[in-house]
């Protein structure tokens, strides 16, 4: 299995829904090997798997699932639409997760920054942006580009 393209890996993914309490060797029988491992504390190991524009990484607790701490599948379509998007909405802090999604369509990337706090991006071909969420609540724009 290892070498799965992108759209194969992150479906693969998928299909395993839930990962509480997997082990690191169930996963990897399901999808295959990982790109990388890299100790992230006493008993921590984030492993990170990549093919194509998909990426997850996830940490790993002695050996369980404790978390994704990132996760990226790659362009959005309708840049120029997703930019339109952000500015119908306006104002983007004090605003829910799903508030933003109902508008813009579901982000590309997330990561893990803080305690109860995520970085989402919805990046596209010509537009890139990212919020910072407290909970699941948009506290600000961290950085916003368009080409």
């Amino acid at each position: 299995m290892f070498g799965l393209s992108g759209h194969r890996l992150q479906q693969g993914f998928a299909e395993l829904g839930d990962l509480t309490n997997r082990t690191l060797d169930e996963i990897v029988a399901a999808v295959g090997g990982p790109v990388s491992q890299s100790m992230a504390g006493p008993g921590q190991i984030l492993v990170q798997w990549q093919s194509g524009s998909y990426h997850i990484g996830i940490l790993f607790e002695e050996g369980l699932f404790a978390g994704i701490m990132s996760e990226d599948s790659g362009l959005l379509p309708n840049g120029r639409k997703l930019a339109q998007g952000f500015a119908d909405l306006g104002n983007l802090a004090g605003r829910s997760k799903d508030e933003i999604a109902a508008v813009v369509g579901p982000h590309s990337s997330f990561s893990v920054t803080g305690p109860n706090q995520v970085l989402l991006q919805w990046q596209s071909d010509v537009y890139h942006v990212a919020l910072l969420f407290e909970g699941d609540i948009c506290v600000g724009i961290t950085h916003e580009f368009a080409i």
